[in-house]
């Protein structure tokens, strides 16, 4: 039975735009052409794409939210023999659970609301309905949790609280939006079997919209694939993943598989960048504990691990953005002091950031980005007007942009496209360290294999080193010569990126490595998720100050793993090194897991 059922579905815009000799016309611009799909009952199905391709626009198109301006004729339409209403009949969960949740109110209120209108019943029913569905969907102590705000939780906590939300309208089928894009990898996992759990036992009809072929493999048993507005493939995900017909889908599988490991970079001379000992503590959350690490020149080193591990702080703390507590940080050889860390080496360091449409002044065309940033490195030396002009042209074109676009304002640009530009603008003061924040969470598999070829292409040419920064275990094997993975401020292991992700030692890494979903419906089914533990629990909330004691005192993955031994509780694990690996852990501590006879090879615990 077909729950939901759509065919031929277009999407105009007419927008106003002044021609040459100064008169206005209308130019309508065709978005959706010819689009059909179906969901059937208890089913989810899935819609890929690259960004722009119209996914998006279908979706809000089907749930009449495009607005006034959008011309939409659809053949037909139908819900269960009825139009799709939101908060009725269908309910959507969008990518971004932050901006969806009022930050005003309380989490109870936002899911109450919508029950009192749905069931027309009275506050204490409403009330209980909101905790039954926050615990469906693993939130425990949902008495504390409906008095607590959207900032007072996790990503991964607020995406559970609109999946709650859209679950409370009793819709027949739920459009989930990108629902794991800005997800790390653990939280990912948890949210792809949650969403599957759901339908399982609701019997609620599901569709997926996203760019991510490895949660589309996880998820969905048919697939629609989508090219500039138009359905040009559709099929059971075996199928698709398997056996696809067109080329834009077999490039979409191609690009999502990535090219496996990077040839290492040989390590030359004294290193580039070397942290020791590196502390930072903050009143709120967790920041960093006893980070040391070497970065040599022309060498990629990624840091890997979930939202919250410290990677950020690491990375802002090297940019001048934070200050340390305790540590030191050398530069060539030169211990850099606290004011030192932001201009070393006159601007020698420099930063992309995730999301690169904030990181951009909007009122700034792009040449004008890149000149002040060649403005701020180059102090009283300066280039003149005409010089810097050439210099932001050359560098456009470096980054695969061109010179014209240099009087675009950020607006103007594609997400890959305004990457490109907070690249070039890092580059332009030529510098000898780039830090790469979460650089490519944002994009499709397309614009992200681009921005990854050109970061290969640049570093490559100029010899420049890289701190890699991201929770994607599929573009840090791709990008980097060396890994260190991070949990709750702490590294917890580091090697050769083809040793460690072949075959991670820390349970950790393990558990990292694992939560990925592949481009491949039978390998992704078989997805682990790390069990969600909510801190508000009445077994943790009761005894938060003895946690932070033990987090302190003890390893801090020892209430996630599976292997942990009674020592892991009350003493931290010291750094082991083997050749060029280290990891912290006792399973490889001489004391506890045994004495090693001279010129034993260290092998994997776990």
């Amino acid at each position: 039975m077909k729950v939901l059922d759509v065919q031929g579905l277009y999407v105009q815009y007419h927008t106003k735009r002044t021609n040459e000799s100064g008169g206005s016309g209308h130019v309508v611009q065709e978005t959706l052409r010819d689009v059909s799909f179906s969901v059937g009952e208890g089913e989810i199905v899935g819609v890929v794409g690259e960004s722009g391709s119209g996914k998006s626009t279908a979706m809000l198109a089907v749930m009449g939210l495009l607005g006034e301006k959008a011309d939409v004729r659809c053949d037909r339409l139908s819900l269960c023999g009825e139009a799709p209403v939101p908060g009725k009949n269908a309910a959507i969960i969008f990518q971004d659970a932050q901006s969806c949740l009022n930050p005003t109110v309380k989490i109870g209120r936002q899911i109450t609301e919508t029950i009192r209108v749905r069931r027309r019943c009275g506050r204490k029913a409403a009330r209980e309905r909101a905790e039954e569905l926050l615990d469906l969907v693993g939130i425990q102590n949902a008495a504390l949790r409906m008095k607590q705000y959207p900032f007072e939780l996790s990503g991964g906590m607020r995406q559970r609280v609109v999946i709650a939300a859209a679950l409370a309208c009793e819709p027949k089928l739920i459009i989930a939006d990108e629902p794991t894009t800005a997800l790390d990898a653990a939280v990912q996992a948890q949210i792809i079997l949650l969403l599957k759990r759901i339908v399982r036992e609701t019997g609620t009809s599901l569709l997926l919209v996203s760019h991510d072929m490895g949660v589309t493999a996880a998820l969905c048993s048919r697939v629609y694939v989508m090219q500039k507005g138009r359905i040009v493939e559709s099929g059971t995900a075996e199928e698709i993943f398997y056996s696809p017909r067109e080329a834009y889908t077999k490039r979409l599988l191609s690009d999502a598989k990535g090219w496996g490991h990077r040839t290492r970079t040989e390590r030359k001379g004294e290193p580039l960048l070397e942290i020791r000992h590196m502390t930072k503590e903050f009143d709120t959350r967790e920041g960093i504990r006893d980070i040391s690490v070497e970065l040599f020149e022309g060498e990629i080193f990624a840091l890997a691990g979930e939202s919250g591990s410290g990677k950020t702080t690491l990375a802002r703390i090297l940019s001048g953005i934070l200050t340390q507590d305790s540590g030191e940080v050398l530069y060539r050889g030169r211990r850099l002091g606290q004011e030192e860390l932001g201009t070393a080496c006159g601007g020698k360091v420099q930063m992309v950031f995730q999301d690169p449409y904030a990181a951009l002044n909007p009122c700034l065309t792009a040449g004008q980005a890149l000149e002040e940033a060649l403005r701020g490195a180059g102090g009283k030396e300066s280039p003149g007007r005409g010089e810097s002009r050439e210099r932001v042209g050359d560098m456009l074109e470096l980054v695969g942009l061109e010179r014209g676009d240099a009087d675009r304002y950020p607006r103007e640009f594609s997400g890959g496209q305004r990457q490109r530009v907070g690249i070039a603008r890092a580059l332009i003061t030529e510098p000898e360290l780039l830090i790469c924040d979460e650089a490519l969470s944002s994009l499709d598999a397309a614009a992200r294999e681009q921005i990854l070829t050109l970061l290969l292409a640049i570093q490559k040419k100029r010899r420049i080193a890289c701190l890699f920064i991201s929770h994607d275990m599929h573009v840090v094997r791709q990008i980097s010569d060396r890994i260190g993975v991070m949990y709750s401020g702490s590294m917890v292991e580091t090697g050769r990126t083809r040793e460690v992700c072949s075959d991670p030692w820390h349970p950790y890494t393990k558990q990292l490595i694992e939560a990925m979903p592949e481009p491949d419906p039978l390998k992704a089914a078989k997805i682990r998720a790390v069990p969600f533990k909510d801190p508000g629990a009445p077994e943790q909330a009761d005894k938060i100050g003895r946690r932070k004691r033990v987090l302190k005192t003890g390893c801090p993955f020892a209430q996630r793993c599976g292997y942990a031994l009674e020592c892991c509780a009350g003493e931290a694990p010291g750094n082991g090194r083997f050749g060029s690996r280290q990891v912290r852990c006792f399973l490889y501590s001489e004391n506890h897991s045994g004495r090693r006879a001279e010129g034993y090879e260290m092998t994997s615990q776990i």
